[in-house]
């Protein structure tokens, strides 16, 4: 909590012994961001209960640190500081950071202006990439792209080893009728793809208010004071990022003569400014000063040098007000359908895709979140600020947003997929990631028509990788001549030509694939992008499959004019047989999946040699890769070390919630020392879940319970 919110407002800096260029980039980038400015607006929108229930939250924290004394959590003794109070705007600011987490619009249009920079002249190339990307949307000057190319330096740097930044984040999440059912009751699954970390991001619990009747029981948020994803006495939910397009960069004219004015339609307008001030442990404070236009921020301001020929402004739904906790607590309380979607309708950002289970058998889908309108075609590139035409008009009406209740098929399912065909009549989104998962979960969903709860697990921990099938299916002559070619491979394309895509941990195929891909990535990509533009361009899963996945499908490709298909192939191949021989030995019954990746769950301190050995835990062999159901996310900047995966699974059976389950990676405690730091982790390892949805808790061993005073 405390880490959360000072992160997430700029202030780490002061707590955290960092280099202070990091500590003070961070923090700036966070409060250019306006993640705080963004909550204080929230916190005018309050309504009584609302505000009730943030003043006792933070009552009750306050209680804990008063409490406490010179006692505190080891944290704060080892960094000798102790924790200011809880403000209401505290859980804000957390909640408005969800919002950050989840979408990935700002960094996957910084790295479409890298590439459309990089590739204007080679057309052909960056339509590759970007399919519905055209070169005469580049509209911005090499001068303006000098100072936005700091920020993303940044952001696909230093920043993308926080946990904040969205890459590879995503979900599953699935609800089958009754009929489907083996319970004969509906049933509803999820598992939130997060980036792994100590303590867990998820908190269990069970909710209840006996004077209201408020009931609720599943994952909680540390510093929110609702339940997020679970269920109550009548429904259940779960949740997806939908990665809807949140997010406009505005090209701003400045006045050649007023530097302080940027044009704005037929007017000049003056920058908003106010001066930050940045508190760094061991250094002395710095300022900074922050420009706003009528859009948002002025990011291109990252690098301080404040171009006087224009800048680039951020508008970003999270910055609109908005009343999130408005709608996660009518969620909470929600007991059908109806007031389930009329709850929904407070929900501003992140986009999220709702799945719906409740006790009377019904089962739905709602798309919750604003969606600009915009009057012209959506562009991942600049657009000129000073035309009013470039405007949002309004949001998509919440009754206009996809949603389906009791399909015919009797199921919903999303995983973070293209959401609507091209019949539906507004934009929502060009950030979807592949279709690999939800076209898995479907097919296994489908396979049986009387699923059970043994059934749901498995299914969450399916390793099978369509897109490693795939890629072998289209390269499959390719690696054939290879064999023919290179006969020191032969033994290599067999098993691959062979493998039926199951990325499990004993699995050398698996291996083996993985660095090859890996390998024909960088050869493709590096020699025409360099290695910078590389590493952030497949660091994001939407932007770094499917494309290269159909230049590869091409062999007559620009792509391929330097070095052909089958070569880059071939000697992607032959890399990924010495990668590995050098790593784990010549003997291929050393090159195991789980040997090369390893997953450690890693504590915010345990990054200190001295700390680490007590804090962390792992490293352990891991299952699936970034496609699987069973997500197991590498970055190709750090290959092959699993960091993004089921932070939480949930499998809710409605009609009989004390079957539910529940389990996270780690544990409830947030101390290395108490066994409830570590005690699900072999559980999550293993697909199986802790139960507690009863009506009446009776505890048979630990249990924290908290009453009101």
């Amino acid at each position: 909590m405390e880490s959360m919110r000072r992160f997430l407002s700029g202030r780490i800096a002061k707590i955290l012994p960092l280099s202070a260029k990091n500590a003070v980039e961070n923090d700036y980038f966070m409060r250019l961001i306006g993640i705080g400015q963004s909550a204080r607006s929230c916190e005018l929108l309050l309504d009584e209960t609302i505000r009730r229930h943030l003043d006792a939250y933070a009552a009750g924290v306050n209680s804990y640190i008063e409490q406490c004394g010179r006692k505190l959590p080891w944290e704060f003794r080892l960094l000798r500081y102790t924790p200011e109070p809880w403000q209401p705007l505290d859980s804000l600011v957390i909640g408005k950071g969800f919002a950050l987490l989840l979408s990935t619009a700002l960094y996957t249009r910084l790295n479409c202006i890298a590439l459309a920079q990089k590739l204007a002249p080679e057309p052909e190339k960056l339509r590759a990439l970007w399919p519905d990307t055209s070169p005469r949307e580049a509209t911005i000057t090499r001068a303006l792209w000098s100072g936005t190319e700091d920020l993303w330096r940044f952001t696909s740097g230093s920043w993308a080893t926080t946990p904040w930044h969205s890459t590879g984040h995503g979900s599953n999440n699935w609800a089958v009728a009754a009929r489907r059912s083996s319970t004969g009751h509906a049933l509803l699954c999820n598992d939130p793809h997060l980036r792994f970390g100590l303590p867990a991001m998820f908190y269990l619990m069970h909710l209840r208010a006996e004077a209201s009747g408020y009931k609720v029981w599943g994952a909680s948020i540390p510093g929110l004071p609702y339940v997020h994803l679970g269920h109550n006495s009548q429904i259940a939910w779960g949740v997806t990022a939908a990665l809807c397009d949140d997010v406009e960069l505005y090209r701003e004219d400045v006045h050649r003569v007023d530097g302080r004015l940027y044009r704005a339609a037929n007017d000049w307008l003056p920058f908003g400014t106010r001066e930050e001030v940045f508190n760094v442990r061991g250094h002395a404070p710095v300022k900074r000063t922050i420009r706003t236009t009528r859009h948002g921020p002025v990011i291109s301001d990252f690098d301080q040098t404040q171009n006087q020929e224009g800048v680039i402004a951020l508008r970003w739904i999270a910055h609109e007000p908005s009343q999130e906790f408005r709608a996660a607590y009518g969620v909470n309380r929600a007991r059908n359908w109806q007031e389930f979607l009329d709850a929904l309708t407070q929900h501003s950002a992140p986009c999220l895709n709702y799945v719906y289970a409740d006790r009377a058998n019904n089962i739905g889908y709602a798309l919750a979140g604003k969606v600009p309108q915009r009057a012209g075609a959506n562009t991942r590139l600049v657009v000129d600020g000073s035309r009013d035409d470039n405007e949002w008009h309004g949001f998509i009406p919440f009754a206009e947003l996809p949603r389906l209740y009791n399909p015919p098929d009797g199921m919903v399912a999303s995983a973070n997929n293209r959401i609507v065909g091209g019949n539906y009549p507004h934009s929502l989104a060009q950030f979807a990631e592949p279709s690999h998962r939800i076209r898995r979960i479907e097919a296994l969903l489908q396979a049986d028509p009387r699923l059970t709860l043994q059934d749901m697990a498995a299914i969450q921990m399916d390793t099978l990788s369509l897109h490693a099938q795939e890629t072998v299916q289209t390269l499959s002559e390719d690696l054939t001549r290879a064999a023919e070619l290179h006969p020191e491979l032969a033994d290599m394309v067999a098993r691959l030509l062979t493998w039926d895509g199951n990325c499990q941990a004993q699995s050398v195929e698996a291996s083996l694939f993985h660095v090859w891909h890996h390998r024909m990535m960088a050869n493709l990509l590096t020699p025409t992008l360099g290695e910078a533009l590389f590493r952030s361009y497949v660091e994001i899963l939407n932007q770094c499959i499917e494309p290269p996945a159909g230049i590869l499908a091409q062999p007559d490709s620009l792509w391929f004019a330097q070095c052909s298909r089958q070569e880059i192939v071939a000697r992607s191949l032959q890399e990924a047989v010495e990668a590995l021989a050098d790593r784990f030995g010549v003997n291929p019954s050393r090159w195991s999946w789980g040997r090369l990746h390893r997953l450690r769950l890693q504590h915010a301190l345990g990054r200190y040699s001295l700390l680490g050995g007590v804090v962390n835990l792992g490293p352990f062999a891991s299952p699936g890769d970034g496609m699987t159901v069973n997500a197991g996310n590498y970055q190709h900047s750090n290959p092959y070390d699993h960091f993004i995966g089921a932070a939480l699974r949930m499998i809710v059976a409605t009609g009989d919630w004390s079957a539910s389950g529940f389990v996270i990676a780690g544990g409830q405690s947030g101390h290395p020392a108490s066994p409830h730091y570590r005690d699900q982790l072999e559980l999550w390892r293993r697909g199986q879940t802790v139960k507690f949805g009863l009506e009446d808790i009776r505890p048979t061993g630990d249990c924290l319970i908290i009453s009101p005073c």
